[in-house]
């Protein structure tokens, strides 16, 4: 494997791996991020229902409210009559009983008020919670991803060095310049030279000349 080839194959290794990484968390992201848009969504259902439930829940029993203070103001009026009440005590009956009635409606419209603001404030915890789950799905998405990249980046490395070993068996050292740099790179290679001076000679790295100063011998 020449030295250009194996820079490229390093690349496209590197290149293929960390796609396959990136999708794998990508999916397991959009899937975890369904999961959650379908609980949301269910949550977000329930509590609309509930609350378009609050104002003829309400509205019932402002009606039975109603019903009631009719029936109590047309039993005054019947009792009043029959007890020769003067008009003067019916009036503040009657007026007793329609401030009784007032207060009670308002304080039952005041509850409605309560109860639609804590139903709004329910759906807007709703949608706050769920970003705030996207997002934290997300980040430990990112952060596993990048954690298995440089682990992945090690590796690819790891096999950058086993190839560049390999190509050392045979004289050829300049796949580690990317690693040490082009001047230890050199002295790597001549020291080879030197324990190997006759495969040096068979790849064409020295001459006959540089052989017999190493050897002392004729090639």
């Amino acid at each position: 494997m020449a030295t250009t080839g194996l820079q490229d194959t390093f690349v496209k290794r590197q290149q293929e791996s960390a796609d396959k990484i990136g999708n794998l968390y990508n999916q397991q992201y959009n899937a975890q991020a369904a999961n959650l848009k379908t609980a949301y969504d269910k949550n977000l259902s329930d509590a609309q229902a509930a609350q378009q439930k609050i104002a003829p829940q309400y509205q019932t029993q402002a009606n039975a409210l109603g019903a009631q203070y009719e029936r109590n103001r047309r039993n005054l009026n019947l009792q009043n009559m029959m007890n020769g009440m003067g008009t003067g005590t019916a009036v503040q009956q009657q007026e007793a009983l329609n401030t009784a009635f007032q207060n009670n409606y308002a304080g039952l419209r005041a509850n409605e008020a309560n109860a639609q603001t804590e139903a709004g404030q329910k759906i807007a915890d709703l949608g706050f919670n769920y970003q705030q789950q996207l997002a934290s799905a997300r980040a430990e998405a990112e952060n596993k991803k990048a954690a298995s990249l440089v682990e992945d980046q090690n590796k690819q490395n790891d096999w950058y060095d086993t190839q560049a070993k390999l190509l050392s068996g045979y004289g050829d050292f300049s796949a580690y310049e990317k690693l040490y740099g082009k001047e230890a790179t050199d002295q790597m290679k001549n020291v080879w030279i030197i324990q190997n001076p006759r495969a040096a000679l068979g790849a064409g790295l020295i001459d006959a000349n540089r052989f017999r100063e190493i050897t002392g011998t004729n090639p």
